[in-house]
């Protein structure tokens, strides 16, 4: 009994000594900017996962012990701790993180603080994509990421091309980053707009990517919506309206200047007349009446708040952008208008948290005609495009030699729509049990569907150019993807350990099919839409397919770091796709990280605030091959003989494809290692990467003998490596007064990009063909897609020269020579020029890239401009080989000032003759791709808050804003950024002109 009562008194001792220990805590905290409070600050204690949150107006309230220190953090805030020390008030000031170390980062299922990571992982915010004036916000990504390469069109409505690190594969449609808003896997992110996003995270190399295993290959980019935040209801409302200017328009000879140069090569050639300028006095510049100045538009409404138990975000946008290119057809022109809705909501139910977001977009588009443009650039000067009477003007009848069109009728008659909706539903269920365990499940569905209409109908320009059999065509399109996550996490705080385990699954289902009809001799009624049904019932085609495929997938990921001075992050994930027979494949990852900043013998210096090294490697996948990668895809065929002896054929199937049953995914392997500073007060930040990229078992096309029922055949057969270097600088500082912000940074990196093994019996992969001669081509050694052709060393001034130029053996290497022609290198020494003597010209991947951002804000007033370029990639200028089709094509102005005219006028610029030996794939057309652009200027005023106030505003302002208004370049061509496939880009046929973009806008927060 006694001993009951001593243990019963020693445990009431213990209570009350706990109880004592023990204080209730409150306070309020604020911003030091502006002294407003701050709604949803953690406030927890210092290694304990015990804490609370503040409410809507600041305030919060926490039981601690007397000696515990208080960790207080919030996004873009420097945390702050403070020890209790016994009291029972304490308010915080909380200061704007510069460093932005404790900022919270996506790493894909989850969230780490930048200071934690041991990856390169970049994050561009809403403030800086709502900057930039772009129809998809994929663009507004140029020249903001170091290591990524954003080539933009200036088509309305087009998607950007995105690589990241390089080029890992050859295969086309296999380059493209993977897409991840709010957690759903998504083809692009054309269906929102730039005020719909808070943040754009990309992640670049193999370690932060691991996690999403076979999609992950070429990058990932994760975007984040807007949400609601606690705190009243916000109204905001964003506008913009402008004019697009095309730019760098190309000049083109004039009439009389063609002339002259038709009139120079039948002197050189004898072929063709000299022609009478006398005869033709007119003179068209097909650019200008092509080209237009054209409106975009911009709306943006949305509203916004929440309460401790809830949250939310809705918006609505307009988005309307007309083309540059005139087809004078009000009914056809060139335009892209995208209406889209969001929604998201958030309840907080104790230890539960459950939401959904729902994303619909709807798109129209009218394409251009780009081969108009083509068509701009061969055809003669020396017509109209319309008679005076109307009619168009037949270019045959002037008699130039070339299957010429009239562009702007070819322009006109081009009537194609394409109507494109986008549904993204999606739920979560978020549980916190056990003290340390959460578990969040999510449900999605991304659906699409898409209609087209293409109307060609009757016309008579010339007997090159008319349609005497009006066609309509038809499809539709509908593609859906449901995948179901699941994950659990464990996290704990303990001494000065912090640790953070998650596990998960992922089951996608993909499934897509497309329907296409064509009918004939179908009347277009005023003012309706044609109908398939109203052509002739016996003469329609018809056609339809699908695919569908499934992705299982197991991950786990763990975090770990101590003292914040030592990390870990490692990661594995288990990816089982339906597209290949080999079903499963493993992925890991590890990172590592040294905080030397936090050593205590760092203690005592005073030039780093902060100093990390990291380093990580990875595996990753490539899944992005086609469905049927695996199977026999055959197709009804008539048959040739009879069955045993028969006289007559037996109809069977023929093969569409034939099936490699070993192929697997590509696997790309990544190390990188990296270093991040901060320094000078914080005010100057580095990062510095160095990575090497490996791409084994690249899949593409290669020759198998013929005996297999087929040429070629998609398999494992290439290595491929990317390596190189970037780099990050940024400099932040306010002045004393608090009035003057003022922010520089840049971004450097370098690609080396070269491929190691090719498994096919040539050894080469050919890519594009011109003039009956392959262009570009792959081989062990190169780059991927290298120009391919023969090097230009002079120009033959006479034939006195050209008789000099021999072999060793005295043979005359090219006897059928003009002067004025290219003298091409005889690499190999032998006898002849021939195709043995061609060689590698030069890369269409750029030896770096870089962007520079600079802002400022003094007191209403602020100003931002984005300047980005490439430097030392390559650019086929094709529009110039085309001779051999239109012999009397026209001339752009720069060959016209600095063509050969005779001996001594020109050792590098050939004679206007172009023979078609001229136009062999040669190093002559091979120009320089490196370009300086000024992508955006903004200025803006943002109203005081005393004005505000009488207006019963939280905030105005007003902008205007110039996008890519200049862009330095020697490229003679409308744009140096031309895309393509990995194994054939770089080649210019005629690019879509870019456009400088002028704006005003307003800003208005209720």
């Amino acid at each position: 009994m006694n001993k009951k009562l001593l243990i019963a008194c020693m445990l009431l001792i213990g209570i009350v000594f706990t109880g004592y220990g023990q204080i209730r805590i409150s306070g309020i905290v604020t911003d030091a900017a502006d002294g407003t409070t701050l709604p949803g600050v953690t406030v927890r204690i210092k290694d304990t996962t015990q804490g609370t949150q503040t409410n809507m107006d600041g305030q919060f309230e926490v039981a601690a012990a007397e000696d515990a220190v208080l960790v207080f953090s919030f996004i873009g805030m420097a945390s702050v701790e403070v020890p209790v020390e016994g009291r029972s008030i304490i308010n915080i000031a909380m200061k704007a993180d510069i460093t932005n170390l404790q900022e919270f980062v996506l790493i894909g299922y989850g969230t780490g603080t930048r200071q934690d990571l041991t990856a390169p992982i970049t994050t561009i915010s809403s403030e800086e994509i709502s900057r930039q004036i772009t129809s998809n916000p994929a663009q507004a990504l140029q020249g903001k990421v170091a290591g990524m390469q954003v080539t933009n069109s200036g088509e309305p409505g087009s998607q950007p091309q995105i690589r990241i690190r390089g080029v890992s594969t050859v295969f086309a449609g296999g380059g493209g980053p993977l897409y991840v808003v709010d957690g759903v896997i998504v083809n692009n992110i054309n269906f929102l707009n730039n005020n719909d996003i808070e943040s754009m995270t990309v992640l670049k190399d193999a370690s932060a990517g691991a996690i999403y295993g076979v999609q992950a290959a070429n990058g990932v980019i994760l975007v984040t919506t807007k949400e609601g935040k606690k705190g009243d209801t916000q109204v905001n409302f964003s506008s913009y309206t402008g004019f697009q200017q095309a730019t760098n328009i190309m000049e083109m000879a004039n009439t009389a200047q063609y002339i002259e140069l038709l009139n120079q090569r039948t002197g050189l050639t004898g072929i063709g007349n000299i022609i009478d300028p006398g005869l033709h006095t007119i003179s068209t510049n097909w650019y200008d009446e092509l080209t237009r100045s054209a409106m975009i538009t911009s709306h943006e409404l949305s509203i916004s708040g929440g309460t401790d138990n809830s949250s939310y975000s809705y918006g609505i946008g307009y988005f309307y952008q007309d083309g540059i290119l005139d087809s004078h057809n009000p009914t056809n022109n060139n335009n892209f208008n995208r209406l889209n809705f969001r929604a998201k909501s958030d309840y907080y139910f104790n230890n539960i948290d459950l939401g959904y977001n729902l994303i619909f977009s709807q798109n129209n588009t009218t394409p251009a005609f780009n081969y108009a443009l083509f068509q701009g650039y061969v055809a003669p000067p020396a017509f109209e495009a319309r008679q005076d009477n109307g009619e168009w003007t037949d270019p045959t009848v002037l008699g130039f030699s070339g299957p010429f069109a009239n562009p702007l009728a070819s322009a006109y008659y081009h009537d194609v729509v394409n109507e494109e909706y986008v549904i993204i539903p999606s739920t979560y269920f978020s549980m916190d049990f056990a003290e340390y365990f959460n578990f969040r499940s999510s449900l999605s569905a991304n659906l699409s569907f898409g209609q087209g209409k293409s109307y060609n109908p009757t016309y008579y320009v010339s007997g090159l150019q008319a349609n005497s059999t009006s066609s309509l065509n038809k499809n539709n399109n509908f593609s859906r993807n449901l995948q179901f996550d699941n994950t659990m996490e464990y996290s704990r705080f303990f001494n000065q350990h912090s640790l953070k385990i998650l596990a998960g699954s992922s089951l996608q289902d993909f499934f897509s099919n497309y329907l296409t009809a064509t009918g004939y001799n179908v009347p277009l009624l005023p003012g309706e839409n044609p109908y398939i049904r109203l052509g002739d019932d016996h003469n329609r085609d018809g056609n339809d397919g699908g695919f569908k495929s499934r992705v299982a997938s197991f991950f786990s990921r763990v975090s770990y770091n101590y003292d914040s001075k030592y990390l870990l992050m490692a990661t594995i994930r288990a990816d089982g796709s339906s597209k290949y027979n080999e079903h499963w494949g493993y992925f890991p990852s590890l990172g590592l990280g040294w905080v030397i900043s936090q050593e205590e013998f760092m203690r005592n210096q005073d030039v780093f605030n902060y100093l990390k090294f990291r380093g990580s490697w990875g595996q990753l996948g490539n899944n992005n091959v086609p469905p049927n990668s695996v199977e026999i895809v055959g197709a009804p065929g008539p048959g040739t003989t009879g069955i045993f002896g028969g006289n007559n054929p037996v109809p069977g199937l023929t093969f569409q494809t034939v099936y490699n049953n070993f192929m697997l995914w590509e696997m790309i392997e990544e190390f990188n290692g990296g270093v991040e500073i901060f320094t000078l007060a914080n005010r100057l930040n580095l990062e510095l990467d160095f990575y090497n990229r490996t791409t084994y078992d690249a899949v593409f096309t290669a020759p198998i003998p013929g005996v297999a029922g087929t040429e070629s055949l998609l398999g494992n057969n290439g290595t491929i490596r990317n390596r190189g270097i970037e780099m990050v600088l940024r400099w932040t500082d306010t002045n004393n007064a608090g009035d003057l912000t003022y922010s520089l940074s840049g971004n450097f990196s370098t690609v080396n990009n070269e491929v190691l093994a090719i498994r096919n019996e040539s050894g080469v992969i050919f890519g594009a063909l011109t003039n009956g001669q392959f262009l570009t081509r792959t081989v062990v050694g190169q780059p991927v897609g290298a120009f391919y052709g023969y090097n230009v060393i002079g120009i033959f001034q006479s034939f006195e020269e050209i008789n000099n130029y021999t072999s060793d053996n005295g043979v005359r290497l090219q006897p059928d020579a003009l002067p004025g022609d290219f003298i091409f290198e005889n690499v190999n020494g032998d006898d002849v020029i021939d195709e043995r003597d061609r060689v590698m010209l030069g890369s269409p991947i750029p030896d770096f890239t870089f962007g520079f951002t600079a802002s400022v804000s003094y007191k209403q007033w602020d100003a931002s401009a984005v300047i980005q370029g490439v430097y030392g990639n390559k650019i086929y200028n094709a529009k110039r080989t085309v001779r051999n089709i239109f012999p009397d094509a026209n001339y752009d102005r720069d060959f016209y000032d600095n063509h050969w005219q005779g001996s001594g006028t020109s050792n590098t610029y050939p004679s206007a003759a172009l023979t078609r030996r001229n136009i062999f794939p040669n190093s002559f057309f091979v120009e320089s791709g490196s370009y300086v652009r000024i992508r955006n200027v903004q200025i803006g005023y943002t109203l005081p808050e005393n004005v505000r106030q009488k207006l019963r505003m939280r905030s105005l302002r007003v902008y205007v804003s110039a996008q890519n208004p200049v862009t330095f370049f020697a490229y003679n061509g409308y744009t140096p950024e031309i895309g393509g496939s990995p194994i054939a880009t770089g080649i210019d046929n005629q690019t879509y002109p870019l456009s400088a973009t002028f704006t005003g806008g307003v800003n208005v927060t209720f």
